[in-house]
This record gives structure tokens, C-alpha cells and sequence, in this order.
């Protein structure tokens, strides 16, 4: 009586399968270590049905919403106020010079010198901050500093994030609590 040969069991799909691993077809993702300290996803970009991969924790902001510690509005309004702050050069630069020319004291000479649109960003970074009142601390410390915020430091960065949603005009009116 001949034997029949035994079927191999069907296994059931598991995320190690290196067919399960595909990235989506198409875009640049970047390398793997990009994607080594974070998840990441799909999102819409400004030109229509084109997707772009995206870091899930790029910034503190981004922990803070996954956590749902801030919502959306707060998210995008501080990162407007970081916007800002990185396009009026507030933020700290290491630089040199190669130039025997140059002295002692012409290594702040450019510090001061502002363009239009720096000088722009710096008026709306500094009303925003204005605005801000006592939370300054905690907003100028997570969001331009990318510091995680103490938790005795959260109320005031929440009450803060949305005074920015006001300022930006991402809202029309006060937090309750601003």
C-alpha cells in the first residue's frame, strides 16, 4: 500500500515573513536607520494622490500627540512658533573660518544682521512669545528646544500651545483656561 506524502501544514502569515517587510512601491524612504528609532506612515502630500513616508516621532511634539498629551491644532501652531524661531537664525550655530582676514572681532559681525524676513520671523516669534505670558518656559523649552516636558510643566505647555493656535490664528477664539 504506497504512502502519501503529508502535506505541510499552511502557516498562518507572521510580520518576521520577509514578504510581509515590503515597503510600499515606489518613493524614497531613505535608509533603514532613518526608521530605526520610530514607527512610521503614509501620508497625503500638497500635490494630490502623491503619498510621502513620514517619521510617526520626527519631534517631541509628535510623542506628545501620539500619547493624545496635545491635539492636532496645538501640533501645528507649535510648530509654526518653531518655524519662526529656526527662520529668524534665533537657534544655535557652530560655525568657523578658514580666513586669516578675519579677527576677533568680526566674529559677531554677522550675528546682528538680520534680512527682511529673518527680521520678520524674529517680530512674529517674539509677539508669539509676548503672548505667551508665564508659559513661556515650557513652550520656548519643548518646542524650539525639543525637550520633553516635566510633568508639573504640562498644564502650562498645553495652556500655551493653545494661546499659539490663537496667535496663528489657527482658532477663533481663547482656551478656556488661556
Amino acid at each position: 500500500m504506497p504512502t502519501r506524502p503529508t502535506k505541510k501544514p499552511k502557516r498562518a502569515p507572521v510580520s518576521a515573513d520577509k514578504r510581509f517587510r515590503k515597503i510600499s512601491i515606489g518613493g524614497d524612504h531613505g535608509t533603514p536607520e532613518r526608521w530605526q528609532h520610530s514607527g512610521r506612515t503614509l501620508e497625503f502630500t500638497d500635490n494630490a494622490g502623491i503619498l510621502a513616508c513620514r517619521a510617526t516621532e520626527e519631534h517631541i511634539l509628535d510623542v506628545l500627540a501620539l500619547r493624545r498629551l496635545i491635539d492636532s491644532m496645538q501640533v501645528q501652531a507649535a510648530l509654526r512658533f518653531k518655524a519662526d524661531y529656526h527662520a529668524a537664525s534665533l537657534s544655535a550655530h557652530v560655525t568657523g573660518s578658514y580666513s586669516g582676514a578675519s579677527n576677533a572681532r568680526d566674529f559677531f559681525h554677522g550675528e546682528y544682521e538680520r534680512s527682511d524676513a529673518q527680521e520678520a520671523a524674529y517680530k512674529r516669534w517674539r509677539k508669539a512669545v509676548h503672548e505667551l505670558g508665564m508659559n513661556q518656559n515650557a513652550v520656548i523649552a519643548t518646542v524650539c528646544h525639543d525637550a520633553p516636558p516635566a510633568p508639573r510643566d504640562l498644564p502650562a505647555l498645553q495652556n500655551g500651545l493653545h494661546k499659539l493656535a490663537f496667535v496663528y490664528r489657527l482658532t477663533g477664539r481663547h482656551h478656556k483656561n488661556a
